[in-house]
């Protein structure tokens, strides 16, 4: 819905300006998927039939896949928390050859409470204000349009927490939705989620020779959206409220109404039980991962087995340990 909204509102000024010129003027480019749970081509094709935009797409995985994720650590210059970030960096690279400024729909999520997660603290927060009523509405609609999210998460929650014991040693438990919606919000744009999503768009951009503009951050949008209620922003389980609004007739209903928030996602999964997986086993074998101090690689590696054969469910646990593992090794840690 972001990227949409930004390149809905450049396609009326240019169609005000030269209507005829419009394909040739905007260019917009997306990352599609084979396995039709992650892709969003559908929603691409809306938005281009609506805004008559050039576009070009980019599908990651199989060749090279091992070697894009090579360089793309080297690039990062660190770990980084899940194959999203992969995604990104393919987009920059389709965009090389075409454009030298990027601009996405960054921000918006964490400013306008975006992701199905920040329902909770929203309910939270009403009950603690007393509007037990609004708290019950929020409730229902929250079920009703993401039901399988919160069964999602709920054994996501249980799976990651018998994973972390994979690792050594203790680090302060990161309470991330804790407080009220306000406090959340507060927190990922200036200290979390936001800075690491921009760190890492950052570098995936340059890595490129592309700047990345991200017109949800212009410090204007940013205090008029701090100060809007919060029933602007989540009404009735839906996310965005306010926004959704305001691009009706903009943005194609296929594209606005949609509650299946998805992210910029990637097949983690299939890819670690895929393409990815004779190079992770090699990696978790190796005696220079099981000197490691940081976990323990024997029950890594039996973790990591029993989910190739299908005994137990994927977590991003084994990503980050792999992650980690050739970021050491790129780096001689």
């Amino acid at each position: 819905m972001d990227s949409s909204t930004v390149t809905a509102l450049i396609n009326v000024i240019l169609r005000e300006e030269s209507p005829e010129s419009v394909g040739e003027r905007q260019k917009t480019f997306s990352v599609c998927f084979d396995d039709p749970r992650f892709d969003e081509s559908r929603h691409i094709d809306a938005v281009v039939a609506a805004t008559k935009v050039a576009n070009r797409r980019t599908t990651p995985g199989m060749d090279g896949l091992w070697e894009d994720i090579e360089r793309l650590l080297y690039m990062q210059d660190e770990p980084f928390a899940s194959l999203s970030i992969y995604a990104q960096y393919c987009v920059m690279r389709l965009a090389r050859d075409e454009v030298k400024v990027v601009l996405d729909g960054q921000g918006a999520d964490e400013q306008l409470a975006g992701y199905i997660a920040y329902q909770a603290p929203y309910i939270r927060g009403l009950l603690r204000r007393g509007n037990v009523l609004a708290a019950i509405r929020e409730g229902i609609g929250s079920v009703r349009h993401h039901r399988s999210f919160f069964s999602w998460a709920a054994a996501q929650s249980r799976v990651r927490s018998e994973r972390r014991e994979l690792l050594r040693g203790s680090a302060p438990e990161v309470l991330r939705y804790a407080g009220s919606l306000d406090e959340v919000l507060k927190r990922e744009v200036t200290a979390s989620n936001l800075p690491l999503l921009l760190h890492w768009e950052d570098r995936n951009s340059m890595a490129f020779s592309i700047e990345a503009r991200v017109p949800f951050l212009d410090y204007r949008l940013v205090e008029y959206l701090a100060g809007l209620p919060l029933d602007q922003k989540i009404r009735g389980g839906v996310t965005k409220h306010v926004l959704r609004r305001a691009i009706r007739g903009l943005v194609p209903d296929a594209v606005r109404c949609r509650t299946d928030k998805m992210g910029f996602v990637t097949p983690e999964e299939v890819w670690m039980k895929g393409e990815l997986a004779p190079r992770i086993l090699d990696l978790f074998s190796t005696p220079e991962f099981a000197e490691r101090p940081y976990w323990d690689a024997e029950r890594v590696l039996e973790n990591y087995r029993a989910f190739l054969e299908g005994k137990s469910p994927y977590s991003t646990e084994f990503w980050r340990i792999a992650c980690a593992e050739m970021w050491l090794r790129e780096f001689d840690a």
